[in-house]
């Protein structure tokens, strides 16, 4: 490239005012022909505008007849963006300079925000009420937008599918089917498993299976699930379930009778119902991936010893790494200030499928 520009420049710096403006008719010319040569469209890089605008904005509005590269709207909405940048830099800059807080009120701020989901005003009411009267909306409003938050949350910040989830959680159930295919006398068959989990301990209930999941079927299990709520401690008042055509009219009309209001979620969203597809999932692939089933009692048997299982033995991280029934009882494991494998004693299930340890008896 430097072959090329330093003849170039020596043209330029040695031209009169009528030979540029003939030199610049042709690089037109030129660059035009170059152009229909190359796609409709040139992305650039945040660089390349960085000197295109270097060159270009002294131009002014003669700039419209040179660039080629973009349209001269796009060419002038990069300049105002420019501006537009380097103006909140600097007010930004200068007020941190003025309205700096001590790290620990900024950082207390955001806790509150992240919270609460409160806006500027409440935050600095919330201060206020506690004594701390030395920060203003504006400051406040600074440290939000330096964070990404916007000062006022839209709407009802709290009216989320995952605080619904958390604040329900101890009278919601979510509930889902699982197959798993059976050999029979008349061959293999897919034999469907209807369970709930409780979304607060992660209390597994499976509910039923079977081969033909129709409509009385459901019904049948609607009764024995209000039967089931009916000697719970705290009652379910919410049942989480998709929209797959096995839960029937029937069976929801069948709950809400009772007081139970089903909760069906949109198509194609389980994460809607995530708790109960995590335990899909984690039944499949820890023990019903791993055999040959025979038989509709063999399938539950397993499913049986996996539960007992999942309940007592196996730690879950949405549960601080407790067991749901540590979770049920308040229980707490006793503290330790080491441990070795001396103290332990491996412990097995299904053949050596479901695997725990176990202290060493004294």
């Amino acid at each position: 490239m430097k072959w090329l520009m330093h003849p170039l420049l020596t043209l330029i710096a040695g031209a009169t005012d009528s030979e540029l403006a003939k030199y610049v008719e042709y690089l037109k010319a030129e660059n035009k022909i170059l152009r229909a040569r190359l796609p409709n469209k040139i992305d650039t890089t945040e660089a390349e505008r960085d000197r295109l605008l270097k060159v270009g904005k002294p131009l002014g509005s003669k700039i419209k007849d040179l660039v080629t590269i973009v349209s001269p709207r796009t060419f002038q909405r990069w300049v105002q963006a420019s501006e537009n940048e380097t103006k909140t830099s600097t007010e930004a800059k200068t007020a941190a300079q003025g309205n700096s807080k001590p790290q620990e009120i900024h950082d207390l701020v955001l806790k509150i925000r992240r919270e609460t989901g409160w806006g500027a005003g409440r935050i600095k009411g919330e201060l206020y009420r506690l004594g701390y009267k030395t920060i203003g909306r504006t400051t406040i409003n600074r440290i939000l937008r330096e964070n990404g938050f916007k000062p006022e949350p839209p709407g009802d910040w709290d009216n989320t599918w995952a605080s619904f989830l958390r604040r329900h959680a101890s009278t919601l159930w979510a509930c889902d089917f699982f197959t798993k295919p059976v050999l029979t006398m008349r061959g293999w068959v897919d034999c469907y498993v209807l369970f709930f989990i409780h979304l607060e301990t992660r209390q597994v209930h499976i509910l039923g299976m079977t081969t033909n999941p129709d409509n009385e079927w459901m019904k049948q299990q609607a009764r024995n699930l209000c039967v089931f709520f009916g000697e719970l401690d705290t009652p379910a008042k919410y049942i989480i379930h998709d929209a797959d055509t096995k839960f029937t009219r029937d069976f929801r009309q069948m709950l809400r009778s009772e007081g139970i209001k089903p909760v069906r979620i949109g198509p194609r969203r389980p994460n809607q119902n995530a708790v109960a597809e995590r335990f899909v999932r984690t039944v499949k692939e820890e023990c019903l991936d791993r055999f040959l089933v025979f038989g509709e009692d063999h399938l539950r048997y397993l499913i049986t010893q996996f539960v007992d299982y999942y309940h007592t033995k196996r730690s879950h991280r949405g549960l601080d790494y407790r067991t749901p029934k540590q979770v049920e009882t308040g229980e707490e494991s006793e503290l330790l200030e080491t441990l070795s494998i001396a103290d332990l004693q491996l412990r097995e299930s299904l053949g050596g499928t479901l695997k725990w340890y176990e202290p060493k008896a004294a």
